[in-house]
């Protein structure tokens, strides 16, 4: 075996996690903020920033061969945040473990934003309606 060390910048973890969070369906890849950016927003280039301009933001914590993440992210409007936050992080650890061949140990995801889809249009659920609410039907029933 060769000696020397290999050596993954925290960037590229990042990175490679943002990537595949947008990968999934529902995750908002430019967002139309509906709100100011939080104080607690890291500015571009520095530990948590965006991979892409309103992209999600990773952070991450690396102990050996093992890694935690914490993504906040934008969801299209009309979609299941639930559904979708549950994707990012089974998504992202798949690809974080397979790509870089590390133990990923925790996936934390923040919904913090929500905003229209490229194009304008509203994502539509089953139902035909924006969150699959039928047309007329009053709240509650189904």
């Amino acid at each position: 075996m060769v000696k020397g060390r290999i050596t993954i910048e925290d960037q590229v973890i990042e990175k490679i996690a943002a990537l595949a969070a947008m990968e999934v369906q529902g995750v908002a890849t430019s967002s139309a903020r509906t709100s100011p950016p939080s104080p607690s927003e890291t500015p571009p280039g520095l530990p948590g920033a965006p991979a892409a301009p309103d992209g999600p933001r990773v952070r991450v914590h690396l102990h050996d061969n093992e890694v935690s993440l914490d993504l906040s992210v934008a969801v299209e409007y009309g979609c299941v945040v639930m559904d979708v936050a549950k994707e990012v992080k089974a998504h992202v650890a798949r690809m974080v473990g397979q790509m870089l061949g590390m133990r990923v140990v925790a996936v934390n995801v923040s919904v913090e934003d929500v905003s229209m889809p490229a194009g304008g249009r509203p994502a539509r659920a089953p139902g035909g309606t924006p969150g699959g609410a039928r047309p007329g039907a009053r709240p509650g029933s189904a």
